[in-house]
């Protein structure tokens, strides 16, 4: 029977039993020697015994850019591995970088023998990894570039790459339930990986990298640039160069695989930045807006970069500088989330699942950039253990905490997010006969609806004395209709919780959120004054402000 007929019955096979044309190609070895004969259908990078093909990951991705159809390297390596842990390492002096990804192909790490759980658990729950992927610190690993639209890299430990994982020119892809940048346990760092866990570059658009299912998401850490790098800073040829409705859901960035502890990305766990703004990416929610699986991000030096006047990114359910359970101090150096130059991002929503939590950071939400920075939307967060502010507007668009803004007359002034006065609180006063208790805050914004644009929308969220006044409960939102009016508001406070600290923000009808206010909450006294119970009420000091 000759090999073209072996390889039409095969095809005919798989359409019957999948419904889709695929060519599969089965990993046997650890070995990194190239395919014999390139184009033929057969992954034979040498005869072993028995006349059978030894297929090695350069071969498989050799043949698969040549087949005529959508490609699946599996794996099946039965001989080389230490431990149950079978170690490709990419011989690039040999042999060169490995081959650009130029179809469409899954790459399913999980298929070789007792590997199959790294992709069916969660992140904390996988056993150490089957298939290692592992450079030597220059080259760069697996890179998905024009023509790879719709492929999918699965269930690998890649490590140890310049750019671990690149995107190039490439739509609709799916990076999920790897470990990059780590060793096989996903406990300690690989040691050598000099830039991105992941990185994405060109127009490229669709991708997801983790994704909605729990076991779904991938372990990104130990690089000693980014965890995940979207960059419109290179020259694309005829393409764009901005990345556009890319999802990140789903993974741990920074940390180990349980959420622990720190494994550092030295920058920033997720960064937009470069020469062309960077416009409609999705963090935490897949591009429907909808669908949430948040990232755990910590251990980096930010935790969320935006910079370079990008746009559109969408950021919800995150963990960001804690784990899922709130318990873990994973902070990031700097803010949790960075916008430094940027507009129309949204940071969190007012729906629960759409909340961020942000702890342990330096800042909770950094926000500079002056005028090229506005719209910047922040509202129903979970703030707490962060040094200086929840949500610092840099006044004057520089790099370094500037404590709480002085509200002006009039909000005339003009900066970032357009220095949107936040509310002046002049009364709290606490109401014991409601279930919760609740809080009557009497407050006025100073801003003219010539200066803002009505109506205006004011979030409260509360924090217990012990929480340095950040704003952990997000408690709901009024509208606030008539310029500079003095109001009075209602809001019911967290069950069982009463002393502690009411914070409000501003966010005007073009999304651009001030910065929060603050009073503390006192309970009634138990002395009686003119029949009635007293009740006090200070303006908060503010929390030391550290520079960074």
């Amino acid at each position: 029977m000759s090999n073209a007929f072996k390889i039409l019955i095969f095809i005919s096979l798989n359409l019957i039993f999948t419904g889709v044309y695929s060519q599969v190609f089965v990993v046997t070895s650890i070995n990194d020697k190239p395919d014999t004969n390139i184009g033929d259908g057969f992954c034979d990078a040498n005869v072993t015994r028995s006349g059978v093909m030894e297929c090695t990951l350069r071969a498989a991705i050799q043949e698969s850019n040549m087949a005529s159809m959508p490609a699946t390297i599996e794996f099946n390596i039965q001989s080389g591995c230490v431990d149950d842990v079978c170690t490709i390492t990419i011989d690039r002096v040999m042999f060169g970088n490995l081959p650009d990804i130029i179809n469409t192909v899954t790459i399913d790490g999980s298929t070789q023998p007792g590997n199959f759980a790294v992709c069916t658990s969660q992140i904390e729950l996988r056993p150490k990894y089957g298939i290692v992927v592992q450079g030597d610190g220059v080259d760069i690993g697996l890179r998905l570039e024009d023509g790879s639209d719709n492929s999918v890299i699965k269930g690998l430990n890649v490590r140890n790459f310049f750019n671990n994982i690149a995107i190039v020119r490439s739509n609709n892809n799916q990076v999920q339930c790897n470990y990059i940048g780590t060793d096989e346990t996903g406990r300690f760092s690989s040691g050598n990986n000099p830039a991105n866990g992941v990185i994405v570059i060109c127009d490229s658009s669709n991708n997801i990298i983790g994704g909605e299912n729990l076991a779904d998401g991938n372990l990104i850490s130990a690089q000693q640039s980014d965890g995940i790098q979207f960059f419109s800073g290179v020259d694309c040829g005829a393409n764009g160069n901005s990345p556009f409705n890319n999802a990140v859901l789903g993974n741990y960035i920074g940390t180990n695989n349980i959420a622990s502890s720190e494994l550092e990305n030295e920058f920033s766990g997720i960064s937009f930045f470069g020469n062309g703004a960077i416009v409609d990416n999705f963090i935490g929610v897949l591009q429907d807006g909808i669908t949430i699986n948040g990232n755990i991000i910590g251990g980096n030096d930010s935790g969320i970069y935006i910079d370079d006047e990008t746009s559109g990114t969408l950021i919800y359910g995150n963990y960001i500088g804690t784990n899922r359970q709130g318990v873990a101090n994973l902070g990031n150096d700097f803010g949790g989330v960075d916008i430094i130059s940027g507009s129309n991002n949204i940071v969190g929503g007012t729906n629960l699942e759409q909340q961020n939590v942000i702890a342990n950071n330096s800042e909770g939400v950094f926000v500079s950039g002056g005028s090229t920075t506005e719209n910047n939307q922040i509202r129903g967060n979970s703030f707490y253990n962060n040094a200086s502010q929840s949500i610092d507007i840099i006044e004057n668009g520089g790099i370094n905490p500037d404590g709480l803004n002085i509200n002006d007359t009039d909000d005339a002034d003009i900066g970032t997010n357009k220095l949107m006065n936040h509310p002046d609180m002049v009364s709290v006063i606490l109401n014991t006969n409601t279930v919760p208790d609740s809080v009557d805050v009497e407050f006025m914004i100073d801003a003219t609806n010539v200066n803002a644009t009505y109506p205006l929308t004011i979030d409260a969220y509360f924090s217990q004395n012990s929480e340095n006044a950040q704003g952990r409960f997000y408690l709901g939102s009024v509208q606030y209709l008539v310029p500079q009016s003095l109001v009075t508001e209602n809001f019911l406070l967290p069950m069982g919780m009463s002393d502690g600290n009411l914070l409000l923000t501003t966010t005007d009808n073009e999304n651009n959120t001030s910065e929060m206010s603050i009073m503390s909450i006192t309970s009634p006294d138990l002395i009686f004054k003119n029949g009635f119970d007293s009740v006090s009420y200070t303006h908060l000091t503010l929390p030391t402000i550290y520079s960074v």
